[in-house]
């Protein structure tokens, strides 16, 4: 078996590297935005709490003025300090009820929701609180406050964060505290919220950002998926390609061979120019992917006559005007009778499928433009095509008919020298003379059977191939 094919499975190759790398990149992308979130996010939860702390610095500025207003009345006498720390225990935590507690629903004051007061002076003594008004912070468990005292009496802090049972459970939460302190009474003025509330507005925002990330992965894992099978599918595309590909051109050449076959005379006459061009385009430095489309149009180029009727096809005589014009639209039956075999084939041999059709629609151009389907004028003429013209014409000329012999190898070359300028281009007619010698000539008749030429020729190399030109 040739090894023209070998190419596909190079460029699927190529292309499952690319198709790797593409799941890689997927994958990265859900990470990297993970990472661009959670970095957003701390400095998004770095100004929330900023501007948080500000709020609440807002709010017990306010409530400082009060207390500034109390103590001036203290000093006017128009209040007793007994009295004006009564009112300020009212304003910050509610009245009194009769078990001794604080009714936190009747405080007066603004508040942010979950925001409330809490008051204790330099001993810790808890001045004002709901529910354990007069207690000492430090004889307290950690359930309320005695970390709060500590930070703020021992360390001299004014913003601080700690742990606090939920009243009625063995729960525990953060609270947030901003303490000033009143030194007129001798009270550390604390406002206080639980972590919950304080970051309420930021916490919808980091719920959403973690649907976001969510979303992120269970995108990448979709389309992951959908690579997968698209990369299966096209894997099996490709081969189901290569296989139809593989397939048409045994058709193709079955029928070509089917065709020459009809008449014994032109028997073997597909395989004998596939064989010479091939031997001219080695000549012509071309690679051995051209090479081998060179090979497959020389066996093609003629099956366009493949639905011409035998009574013209195999005529003896004289054709008439009419079967003439029949016979000369061969190279366009051709070309449209590949372009629907070759309908299903893939880009990747789009370059080689054109050229067969090339050489199957121009191989009757004459240099001097008299030829045909096109009147193509020299190097008009593509140069497949004028390689095939000579090739087809010499074994044209060397072959028998029913009407005529076939002339001898010498007097072929007179001939293809003779028409060189007008018929033939004279560069690929100085091509041929240089690589298809009479030896040559004599094994292309020898055989009949093209992958038996072709193997014969690759195995042996016999053929000396000497003086290359440029394509």
């Amino acid at each position: 078996m040739r090894k023209g094919r070998s190419v596909l499975p190079l460029l699927l190759q190529k292309k499952t590297i690319k198709t790797r790398l593409f799941p890689v990149f997927l994958l990265l992308l859900p990470i990297i935005f993970s990472i661009i979130v959670f970095f957003g996010y701390s400095q998004a939860k770095q100004f929330y709490y900023q501007n948080e702390i500000e709020k609440m610095n807002r709010q017990l500025n306010s409530t400082f003025q009060i207390l500034t207003l109390y103590d001036e009345r203290v000093k006017e006498d128009s209040l007793s300090l007994s009295e004006a720390e009564y009112e300020a225990r009212n304003l910050l935590a509610g009245p009194k009820r009769p078990d001794g507690t604080r009714n936190s629903d009747a405080v007066d004051l603004t508040m942010q929701s979950g925001e409330s007061f809490l008051v204790f002076n330099s001993q810790g003594i808890l001045v004002v609180h709901p529910q354990l008004e007069g207690r000492n912070l430090f004889h307290l468990s950690a359930s309320e406050g005695q970390t709060l005292a500590q930070e703020v009496l021992r360390e001299g802090k004014s913003v601080i964060t700690y742990p606090s049972l939920v009243p009625g459970s063995q729960k525990s939460e953060n609270k947030i505290a901003i303490v000033r302190y009143f030194p007129q009474w001798d009270w550390y003025v604390s406002l206080i919220t639980t972590e919950t509330y304080f970051y309420k507005q930021l916490s919808d925002l980091k719920t959403l950002l973690v649907i976001l990330v969510f979303g992120s992965y269970l995108i990448t894992a979709v389309l992951l998926y959908n690579t997968q099978r698209k990369e299966k599918a096209l894997l099996s595309s490709k081969l189901r390609g290569e296989q139809l590909i593989e397939t048409n051109q045994s058709i193709l050449k079955t029928l070509a061979v089917a065709l020459e076959e009809r008449d014994s005379y032109t028997s073997g006459h597909s395989q004998r120019v596939a064989f010479y061009m091939r031997i001219m385009g080695k000549n012509m430095n071309f690679d051995n992917k051209t090479l081998e489309t060179m090979y497959t149009g020389g066996l093609l180029h003629d099956i366009g006559k493949i639905g011409i009727e035998d009574s013209i096809l195999l005529k003896p005589g004289r054709l008439t005007d009419e079967e003439y014009e029949i016979i000369r639209s061969h190279p366009i039956r051709g070309e449209a009778l590949l372009k629907r075999l070759y309908a299903e084939s893939g880009r990747h041999d789009s370059d080689e499928i054109q050229k067969i059709m090339v050489i199957t629609r121009h191989h009757h151009e004459r240099f001097d433009g008299r030829g045909y389907p096109d009147q193509l004028v020299g190097e008009e003429i593509p140069l497949l095509a004028r390689v095939t013209a000579v090739a087809d014409a010499f074994d044209a000329m060397t072959s028998s008919r029913a009407y005529r012999k076939g002339l001898s190898y010498s007097k072929a070359c007179d001939e293809l020298v003779r028409n060189s300028g007008t018929q033939f281009c004279p560069t690929v007619v100085d091509v041929f003379f240089q690589c298809v010698t009479e030896e040559v000539f004599l094994q292309a008749h020898h055989i009949s059977r093209a992958n038996e030429l072709l193997d014969r020729f690759q195995e042996k190399n016999e053929v000396s191939l000497t003086h290359p030109i440029s394509s």
